[in-house]
């Protein structure tokens, strides 16, 4: 059973809320030939071994929502992908969340593994990676309904923040592609240490900003530059941490996870929540 940590903290009103998860109809491909084609679910409870075999076309998602006192209609949103280990990583979302609030910003942190019943390491000793991030582009966009629905969101200005496979699942919402198939679309993406697999050609419909790690095992900071630098209408940022590994936001010491170093580098974690906070903040400023 995974277990939801509850993020308090000061100035905010946080409460526990539950997400109508999207049922995909649509059938066109994310990339013509993608080996990866099959992430592409009609349901998300489609038979893998995570979900036990279950089949079930709808359900709901856990989530935390955060906003600033004070704050009344609707206001500017960021939400909060988490890693393969699902629950595990919520004091990324407690540090990180705790920031964006007291800048001003509504946060929805978003557990796409608790009620699909997976277990304590999330998706991280699972070769289809990249199928759940973009089973997971789906969590995102219903998320995003519902903050506008609920007209708790400025549809205009709602932003997501991922890690790991939370932040390849950032990179395949904000491919325009996904997007053009969904009513609402996010303002801007922040990705922390993607995978960029198959991601080079990829057009995305607004800004992305990579923050990678130099010293990363997990995922290749060299393809991301690689992506990064090929040419397309909307440019990639690209934030490298020098002698920083995967996992750079986590306060623990580097160690082995899984066959590779994770662990905390105080400059790029602080670095990467200035940096987001400072993207937000002039992206506000340019739209007064």
């Amino acid at each position: 059973m995974v277990t939801i940590i509850v993020l308090f903290f000061g100035p905010a009103n946080a409460e526990m809320v539950k997400i109508p998860w999207h049922t995909s109809t649509q059938s066109s491909p994310w990339i013509p030939g993608n080996e990866y084609i099959d992430g592409w679910s009609k349901n998300f409870m489609n038979g893998t071994v995570e979900e036990n075999g279950k089949v079930k076309v709808g359900g709901e998602l856990q989530a935390e929502m955060i906003r600033p006192h004070g704050t009344k209609g609707p206001i500017p949103f960021v939400l909060m992908l988490h890693g393969c280990s699902g629950a595990r990583e919520w004091n990324f979302a407690s540090d990180y969340g705790e920031k964006l609030v007291r800048a001003g910003y509504g946060i929805l942190v978003l557990d796409s593994f608790a009620t699909r019943g997976l277990g304590p390491d999330g998706v991280c000793s699972d070769p289809s990676q990249l199928n759940w991030a973009r089973r997971r582009a789906d969590d995102a966009y219903a998320a995003l309904d519902w903050l506008i629905d609920q007209k708790i969101a400025d549809s205009k200005h709602v932003y997501v923040v991922g890690r790991s496979n939370g932040a390849t699942t950032t990179l395949i919402i904000m491919n325009r592609v996904i997007g053009d198939l969904h009513e609402h679309m996010f303002a801007g993406g922040f990705a922390m240490q993607p995978s960029c697999y198959l991601m080079k050609n990829v057009e995305f419909y607004a800004p992305v900003h990579l923050f990678l790690a130099e010293k990363d095992e997990a995922t290749s900071p060299a393809l991301c530059g690689q992506m990064a630098e090929s040419k397309r209408a909307i440019p990639v940022q690209v934030t490298l941490w020098k002698r920083a590994y995967h996992a750079f936001e986590d306060h623990y010491s580097v160690h082995i996870f899984h066959g590779y170093h994770i662990g905390h580098n105080a400059a790029a974690a602080q670095g990467t929540i200035k940096a987001i906070i400072a993207d937000l903040n002039a992206a506000r400023k340019a739209t007064r």
